[in-house]
């Protein structure tokens, strides 16, 4: 390996090991908070209602893009003009944590709630400004490994915040739990500490921008970047929202539902993330294609299982685990594309509307999953799943085509 060689290779790894560790920390936070907590509090005998308002936590997830111009907008360009906003929400979710050490969930569930919802508003806004960095710091032939590093680390986080946070908990209690959780935070943090500034510099006066909603509408490309989401997302949506109720139905039992929701779909995902960081460059726009295609066998599968019913638990489990590693690669190639949907002048709006967006139709798909299903069963929710994903296979490459004809607003980056 020639020197050249070694210091591309060295430079992936730091842009890869920056971005992983950033979107670990983020999934640390939504994992407890969807998984490991629940878990604790139920058995230690809170009610359901309250375990209800622990979804509150989310909704800075959901509303992002009305403080992302601001993200946008004011930072400290001399270290970064992302640094400083990822590195002071990473230290206030790691001294969030700390203080959470102090307010048992038994006793004080009120105050956890508060602090926890701190905790997301921080997440929240450290991954509109990853989100934004990718978009600047990365060009076209990173972005497969950028996706497949944010795809690695959310699911490397999730295993952490729930595989590694519960044994902490069970064996040393509360506090030290908490302890571990700042520690993991911290740790994550460290490639954005040596990383330092890694944005490409725009050549025009930052101050002359006025990020905001109003100039991410007025992008024709990022309008047909929203109708490919709601093409693209509507199958995948409306297929995954009942895989758990439907595996309840077709006679699983909890510990295997647990398993493969929990550590055998994040290693599926790991997995997969691993081999498309390989293929996504090679493939290019026809991985959102080959994605869309895989993800809507694996519905026709489940579909053809749950209207026989005569499957055993191990296709079943095959199956879901298949659709889990399906969803990872489909997450990557679509991320891939949303970074070039954005433009540098305000990444950070663009990019937190677009997920906005995904999170309305996640909502959405999810509400009319269940009707479907009650109405006519699961077959034909998953039916109708592999059949929209059969419909954005078909229109992708046109989609796509749109969004580059469409004059995107960008600025020229230096190199």
């Amino acid at each position: 390996m020639n020197p050249k060689q070694k210091s591309q290779h060295a430079s992936n790894f730091k842009m890869a090991s920056l971005f992983a560790g950033l979107y670990a920390a983020q999934a640390i936070t939504g994992s407890l908070v969807q998984t490991g907590l629940p878990t604790v509090l139920r058995e230690s005998g809170t009610a359901l209602d309250k375990l209800g308002l622990l979804s509150l936590i989310f909704l800075p997830w959901a509303c992002k893009f009305l403080w992302a111009p601001v993200v946008d907008r004011y930072g400290v360009t001399r270290l970064g003009h992302r640094r400083p906003w990822l590195l002071a929400c990473q230290a206030l979710i790691a001294i969030s944590f700390l203080a959470m050490a102090w307010f048992t969930p038994q006793d004080h569930f009120e105050a956890l709630l508060a602090v926890l919802l701190a905790i997301a508003f921080f997440a929240a806004t450290q991954d509109i400004a990853t989100d934004a960095l990718a978009v600047e710091a990365v060009n076209e032939e990173r972005r497969g490994l950028v996706s497949a590093a944010s795809v690695f680390g959310g699911y490397f986080g999730f295993l952490l915040g729930v595989g590694a946070w519960l044994p902490v908990y069970a064996a040393f209690g509360w506090s030290a739990s908490m302890i571990f959780m700042a520690t993991l935070v911290v740790i994550m943090t460290l490639p954005a500490i040596v990383a330092g500034p890694t944005e490409r510099l725009l050549q025009k006066d930052q101050s002359q921008l006025r990020p905001g909603l109003r100039a991410a509408f007025a992008s024709a490309s990022l309008r047909h970047g929203l109708l490919f989401l709601l093409v693209y997302q509507a199958g995948l949506r409306l297929g995954m929202s009942l895989i758990g109720p439907y595996l309840i139905d077709a006679g699983l039992d909890l510990a295997q539902i647990g398993w493969l929701k929990g550590v055998g779909g994040a290693l599926a995902g790991l997995g997969a993330a691993v081999l498309a960081s390989v293929f996504l460059r090679r493939l290019g726009g026809r991985a959102l294609v080959a994605a869309a295609l895989l993800n809507g066998s694996v519905f026709t599968a489940l579909g053809v299982c749950a209207t026989f019913g005569s499957a055993s638990s191990p296709v079943i489990g095959a199956l879901v685990l298949l659709q889990a590693a399906a969803a990872a690669f489909s997450m990557m190639a679509l991320y891939a594309s949303m970074i070039g949907w954005c433009s540098p002048n305000q990444a950070g709006t663009d990019f937190a509307l677009l997920q906005s967006v995904d999170a309305i139709l996640a909502i959405s798909f999810s509400i009319a999953a269940g009707f479907i299903s009650q109405a006519a069963g699961h077959h034909v929710n998953f039916a109708i799943a592999a059949a929209l994903l059969g419909i954005a296979a078909l229109s992708s490459p046109r989609l796509l085509r749109d969004i580059l004809l469409a004059n995107p607003r960008r600025l020229i980056l230096s190199n």
